[in-house]
């Protein structure tokens, strides 16, 4: 199962979106540098009648060529302290407690890491095995949340919206989005989805956040590494 998954965000990435270009979504060569704070909460029905909620957050931080994707969790949720002090067969790395950091090299090259603050580990992560973490191998939906290029074939919605934001709608009849667009900013304040029969809704909000004064991928000094496969055996 992939780390961390944004069901509005896969379905927005996954759909074909119509319309004409727009220029108000234009992606500047540097976009600015960010913090994020995301909600994500995914509403189902099955078949059964069951109902299913699924919420989380997380932060995302973006400067220059890096980006770090981190859950955000209660103190303990995981039970850190109990998986690194486990017996050999159970002691394993907690994958969705580690924060995911994606560099661009100079050659365009992506470099794709999972940090454990817990343990001081860094894990290097080979392409092959990027969908296993929750990245798509796209740089553009990783500096953004959703690539600008995909809210440029999106049809502009009348819907009111705060100033420097504008509404955009793709999908289908089926399974329409709608994304609420921060235009300086270059990332989706919201992202809304639903199916037709109403048995899935999902929604996703962005809002900014203050730049931490210290930037965690500078406080990475003494971290071990280890490869992904290690993690497997």
């Amino acid at each position: 199962m992939p780390y961390r998954l944004c069901a509005a965000t896969a379905l927005v990435w996954g759909l074909t979106l119509a319309g004409s270009a727009q220029a108000a979504a234009a992606t500047p060569a540097h976009p600015p540098a960010l913090a994020l704070h995301i909600e994500h909460h995914v509403h189902t029905v099955s078949a059964d009648g069951v109902t299913r909620e699924l919420r989380y957050s997380e932060q995302l931080l973006r400067q220059g060529e890096q980006i770090w994707l981190a859950r955000i969790l209660p103190h303990h949720a995981h039970s850190e302290d109990e998986h690194s002090s486990g017996a050999k067969a159970h002691k394993h790395m907690d994958i969705a407690a580690a924060a995911r950091w994606v560099q661009r090299q100079g050659d365009g090259q992506l470099q794709v890491r999972l940090v454990n603050a817990h343990e001081r580990l860094l894990v290097d992560v080979p392409p092959a095995e990027w969908g296993q973490v929750g990245f798509d191998g796209q740089w553009a939906n990783a500096q953004h949340l959703l690539d600008p290029a995909q809210i440029a074939r999106m049809k502009p919605l009348p819907r009111p919206a705060p100033a420097g934001t504008r509404w955009y709608q793709g999908g289908s009849s089926s399974q329409p989005v709608q994304v609420l667009w921060d235009i300086q900013g270059q990332f989706p304040q919201r992202i809304e989805s639903h199916n037709a029969q109403g048995s899935q809704r999902s929604l996703t909000t962005a809002r900014r956040q203050p730049l931490p004064s210290t930037l965690p991928w500078t406080q990475l000094t003494g971290y071990g590494h280890k490869e992904y496969a290690d993690l497997l055996g």
